[in-house]
C-alpha cells in the first residue's frame, strides 16, 4: 500500500480555498497510487479563533461531504482534523464549555468510518475547544487493519498511543499543526510513539506560515523500528511512502513490548 502525507500550507480562515488546495494535492497523491492520505491538523481553516463559530461545522457538513465524495471516487482512505461544531444534543448545560471540538476524522471509500475528538488541548485551544473523552482505534474494512488516529498535542502523551496500541491499532496516523520552534521535539515524540508501540507511524505536519508562526513541515512515515521510509522538507508537497502491510504485522510480533508491561507497578 502507498500512503501520502498532504503537507500543505493553510490559509487562516479561508475554508473554501484550503479545501480546494487539499483536494488538488490529494488528486496528485492518488495519481501516484496512494491509497491512504493524511492531512494536517485543522487543514481546512487553521486555528481560526477570530471567526471560529463561522468556520465550524458538523461532521455532516460540506467539508467532510466533499472529502467523502473524493474518497468514494478514488476508493481511498482519508484522515485528518477539522473544527467541528458540536450538535445541540452534545452541548453541556455547564457554563463556559466551548461549542467546538477539534475533530479527527477517518473516511474510507466514501464513508465516515470513525472520528476522534482531540483529548489533549494546548494553549488557546483550551478556550475554544471542548475536550474529547474517548480514545479508540478506527477499523478499516479494505485492509483488515485498525488505525490509531492522533491529533497534534496528543503526541506529547504516551498514554494516548499506548491505549490505541492496547486496543488493537495496527498503525498510527497523526495530524499536526506544529510550528518551527517545536519541530525537533515533535520529531522525537513522533518516532518514539512508533518505536515504543512497534507501530508504523504516518506523521503529517503542515507547511507555510500564518500570523501565529512558521511551520516547517518535515512530515514523515516511519516503521515500527523507527526507520524513516519517507520524509518531506519544509515546502508544501505530497509525500508518498510505500508500506509493506505484512511487515507492519511482523514488526509487531517481534519481541514482546506490549506483553511484558507491568502496569500493576507503574
Amino acid at each position: 500500500m502507498k500512503a501520502a502525507c498532504i503537507q500543505m500550507n493553510i490559509s487562516l480562515c479561508s475554508k473554501q480555498k484550503n479545501l480546494e488546495r487539499a483536494l488538488s494535492l490529494a488528486e496528485d497523491a492518488v495519481s501516484k497510487e496512494a491509497e491512504l492520505l493524511a492531512f494536517p491538523e485543522v487543514f481546512s481553516t487553521g486555528f481560526c479563533y477570530d471567526h471560529i463559530a463561522e468556520v465550524a461545522e458538523p461532521a455532516s457538513g460540506p467539508t467532510l461531504e466533499a472529502l467523502c465524495d473524493f474518497s468514494n471516487e478514488h476508493r481511498c482512505v482519508l484522515a485528518g482534523s477539522m473544527i467541528e461544531q458540536r450538535e445541540d444534543s452534545e452541548i453541556s448545560s455547564e457554563k463556559n464549555i466551548p461549542t467546538q471540538f477539534n475533530l479527527g476524522f477517518c473516511i474510507e471509500s466514501g464513508k465516515l468510518v470513525g472520528i476522534h475528538r482531540k483529548t489533549q488541548l494546548y494553549g488557546l485551544e483550551k478556550e475554544y475547544f471542548a475536550l474529547g473523552g474517548d480514545i479508540h482505534p478506527i477499523r478499516l474494512k479494505k485492509y483488515g487493519l485498525s488505525m490509531g488516529l492522533m491529533v497534534c498535542n496528543e503526541l506529547r502523551y504516551p498514554e494516548v498511543s499506548r491505549k490505541l496500541a492496547l486496543e488493537g491499532a495496527d498503525f498510527l496516523v497523526s495530524a499536526s499543526d506544529m510550528p518551527d520552534f517545536y519541530i525537533y521535539p515533535w520529531r522525537i515524540m513522533s518516532l518514539s510513539r512508533a518505536i515504543e508501540n512497534q507501530l508504523l507511524h504516518i506523521a503529517c505536519n503542515r507547511a507555510g506560515n500564518d500570523r501565529f508562526s512558521t511551520y516547517p513541515g518535515r512530515s514523515f512515515i516511519a516503521d515500527g523500528w523507527g526507520r524513516i521510509l519517507a520524509e518531506a522538507g519544509k515546502e508544501e508537497c505530497v509525500l508518498i511512502g510505500e508500506i509493506d502491510l505484512e511487515e507492519v504485522k511482523e514488526i509487531r510480533q517481534t519481541g514482546s513490548i506490549i506483553e511484558d508491561r507491568r502496569p500493576e507497578i507503574y
